[in-house]
């Protein structure tokens, strides 16, 4: 069943340079028009083992897992009936964004207290690595490292098991994908429309720069917007290197 993706970053009303924040009304609006829809929401893990084809279902994802997420996102999602996945960075739980390349703006992550309100709501906690490394950059031992710590980390102060993951700036390989799978993860998702392996799926992010529209033909997996979000995806690479550069300064 082929089920579609939506993945925001950002739901908050403090402003920043980019187009990865989106506001708490148009968030609203966005999950008001999915509700008028016919579209109930699931986790990614539900949608993986999803038995029915009888139904009209979308998965909505949170990367990076910002407080702004409990702050604005939980309660509009929760006013519609629906519920998401959020993709943490288990070394950045609690703390500032960091790792982020930014103009001084800066962002807090979701704490352990704040992620258990979440799964007791019924959303999934899925993990986007330990520290946001562009996994591609990296060699074998220290891709392992991001992908097991983060996982036992996050089942360790969540008593979860963690079976989805989010690569950072979506970059993967063949590799990394099985050294997920050898893991334990069961689904990979990222924001491209690049390699496509068993166990790969593909979203479509969400920006400030989004109409109803933009999210019709996102649902819809048009080509435009498969070309916008490559388009957009390239941009990353400047903050990639960035944060490339300054983990190799900090050593």
């Amino acid at each position: 069943m082929n089920i579609p993706i939506l993945t925001y970053h950002k739901v908050d009303t403090k402003f920043e340079f980019g187009i990865t924040r989106v506001t708490p009304s148009q968030f609203e609006k966005h999950i008001k028009f999915l509700q008028s829809e016919g579209f109930k929401s699931l986790t990614v893990s539900e949608a993986r083992n999803l038995k029915t084809a009888e139904g009209k279902f979308i998965c909505i994802t949170f990367d990076d897992g910002y407080k702004n997420v409990i702050d604005f996102a939980f309660p509009i999602l929760k006013k519609f009936n629906f519920k998401a996945t959020v993709f943490v960075i288990s070394n950045f739980v609690g703390k500032l964004n960091t790792w982020d390349f930014s103009f001084g703006i800066r962002f807090k992550h979701l704490s352990w207290e704040e992620l258990k309100i979440l799964l007791d709501n019924g959303w999934e906690i899925g993990s986007h690595s330990a520290n946001h490394l562009c996994l591609t950059f990296l060699d074998d031992e220290k891709i392992k490292y991001e992908l097991e710590i983060s996982k036992s980390e996050i089942e360790k102060n969540l008593g979860i098991k963690v079976r989805s993951f989010a690569p950072p700036f979506s970059r993967y390989n063949e590799k990394i994908v099985k050294f997920a799978t050898d893991l334990g993860y069961e689904g990979i998702y990222a924001l491209s429309n690049g390699m496509k392996f068993d166990g790969v799926y593909h979203r479509f992010a969400v920006y400030s720069i989004d109409t109803i529209s933009s999210l019709r033909r996102k649902i819809n997996a048009s080509n435009f917007e498969k070309f916008k979000l490559n388009l957009i995806n390239l941009f990353s690479e400047f903050t990639m290197r960035i944060n490339f550069a300054k983990n190799k300064i900090k050593k």
